[in-house]
């Protein structure tokens, strides 16, 4: 997607069932035994959800954690952070009971240490794609200094692909030179510095290992098989932010990106094609490694 799309409430909610179909139970269940072994008797449980958006990550978390839980949601935008909070009422914990939550209005650049004070566990979603290898690692050290367990999930890996009924990969050289333009542009400022995109994941295993954490990772991909409506929905919207991207990156190739834009988008409305988009969960806390 463009800057501007990935944010848009309607995205968020787009993309919000395949988010919560692609993510790794594995981790979550990491998360959830750290949780245990920090609750405290009539203390909740506190939570801190970085670049929250409409609430999406709570929404699939709550009732898969122990509680009780308090909630503190961070995002830039008011209007995303209503929406948050509206959803952040009906939810509750692995025993139904109800969470706390509030909402802090603040950006993220620079990042402020402070608001991870007092948390149990610091979470994000498809944020770190975003941001600078100096801002990952100055949160990372964050989490150290605090001894903060961590769960950040879908990062891309900058690879995707078409995907034919079997799940095979289907592409040829127009395919993947408009993957190598997304590619490029996911690197560029996006307001944090040089973006670490792909490398995402990478960048933040390596820097939680530099301070002792136990770091588990699992592939979350984003399965789009061809002829589903779902596929074409989400599918066609990522195509429209793939061109406004390819758009940006190759100003002089316009035709050259329309033309490849029709084909794909043709393929993916006949259910002749689907999309596979691959992402990367990771779970890390402070001791020795996990078995």
């Amino acid at each position: 997607m463009s800057d501007e799309g990935r944010f848009a409430a309607g995205w968020l909610s787009l993309r919000e069932r395949a988010d919560h179909q692609a993510r790794s139970p594995r981790l979550t269940g990491h998360a959830s035994d750290w949780l245990r072994r920090r609750r405290r008797d009539g203390d909740p449980l506190s939570l801190v959800d970085l670049g929250c958006g409409t609430a999406s990550n709570p929404a699939y978390l709550a009732e898969r954690l122990p509680g009780p839980q308090r909630w503190r949601l961070v995002d830039h935008d008011p209007a995303l952070l209503a929406q948050a909070g509206s959803r952040l009422g009906r939810l509750v914990d692995e025993d139904g009971r109800a969470t706390e939550w509030s909402c802090d209005r603040q950006p993220l650049t620079p990042l402020s240490p402070a608001l991870l004070d007092g948390a149990d566990l610091v979470c994000a979603s498809a944020l770190f794609d975003l941001v600078s290898c100096d801002w990952a690692e100055r949160l990372v050290r964050a989490c150290a200094e605090r001894r903060l367990a961590a769960l950040f999930t879908l990062s891309v890996t900058g690879d995707w692909a078409f995907i034919d009924s079997r799940g095979q990969r289907r592409e040829d050289g127009e395919d993947r030179w408009a993957r190598d333009g997304v590619i490029a542009h996911q690197r560029r400022d996006k307001g944090f510095g040089p973006a670490l995109g792909g490398d995402a994941p990478a960048a933040l295993s390596e820097a939680f290992a530099a301070h002792g954490y136990a770091v588990s990772s699992a592939a979350s991909p984003w399965r789009l098989p061809p002829g589903r409506v779902e596929s074409r929905t989400l599918g066609s919207a990522l195509l429209a932010g793939w061109g406004d991207t390819l758009h940006e990156q190759y100003p002089d190739d316009r035709e050259r990106a329309d033309a490849w834009l029709e084909e794909r988008h043709a393929a993916l409305e006949a259910g002749e094609l689907g999309i596979e988009i691959d992402h990367i969960d990771l779970f890390a806390e402070p001791g020795e490694a996990q078995s």
